[in-house]
């Protein structure tokens, strides 16, 4: 469905307004005003409306069986989740049905089209960093007023901006990097809690003698 859209925001007005009206804190405030670009990351929570369109493109390319492209806008209209109490029903009915078989997962649809936005996000950085660009992601930001400068729709939520440019030069200052979590406390092998052994290469079941870490 493609849930996203971005504004690439170059204009040193538009940056120096985003920056005093919407922008918190004066680290967020410094980076909008100093960035090259800042690419503003859009989530369409009425993603329902874009099926039609996706449809058209599905048909046009014709790499989907008939069957698949007849569903698609039932489908689609279900797995979207679009409203808290269709989300709710819908939840409700897939915890019953997976006591018996697998069933989708049910998300309202922000958490969604967030996951698919973050998954963007997070190629763009990565096409930055090949390009010799460096990137910071911000959310501290009053996402209403954003809105209103850029004039975006109300369908439209900003999970994030990302502020994209060029080193400083001769730039080593480190004071700003901040401590990581352990491996061992992000990273488990086969289940929860389980430390990774690279060594293991079966399942292990219950009667596994490793410790489980909480």
């Amino acid at each position: 469905m493609q849930p996203t859209q971005i504004i690439m925001v170059t204009s040193q007005a538009a940056k120096d307004k985003i920056a005093t009206e919407a922008m918190l804190g004066p680290g967020n405030q410094f980076r909008t005003q100093q960035c090259s670009a800042l690419a503003v990351f859009l989530s369409d929570l009425e993603a329902g409306k874009r099926i039609q369109r996706i449809h058209e493109l599905e048909t046009d390319w014709g790499g989907r069986p008939p069957a698949y492209m007849a569903m698609m806008p039932l489908t689609t209209s279900y797995l979207l989740g679009e409203g808290h109490a269709a989300t709710w029903l819908k939840q409700f009915a897939g915890s019953i049905l997976s006591e018996t078989k697998p069933v989708p997962q049910q998300e309202p649809i922000q958490a969604w089209c967030y996951k698919n936005t973050s998954l963007v996000a997070q190629s763009y950085v990565l096409a930055a960093e090949s390009h010799d660009l460096k990137t910071n992601m911000m959310e501290g930001m009053d996402t209403r007023r954003l809105k209103e400068v850029l004039r975006i729709p109300d369908r439209y939520a900003i999970p994030l901006v990302i502020a994209t440019g060029y080193d400083y030069e001769n730039d080593t200052d480190e004071s700003t990097l901040t401590p990581r979590l352990h491996l061992e406390e992000l990273v488990f092998q086969d289940s929860f809690g389980m430390p990774y052994d690279d060594s293991v290469e079966s399942f292990q079941d219950e009667d596994d003698d490793r410790v489980a870490s909480v």
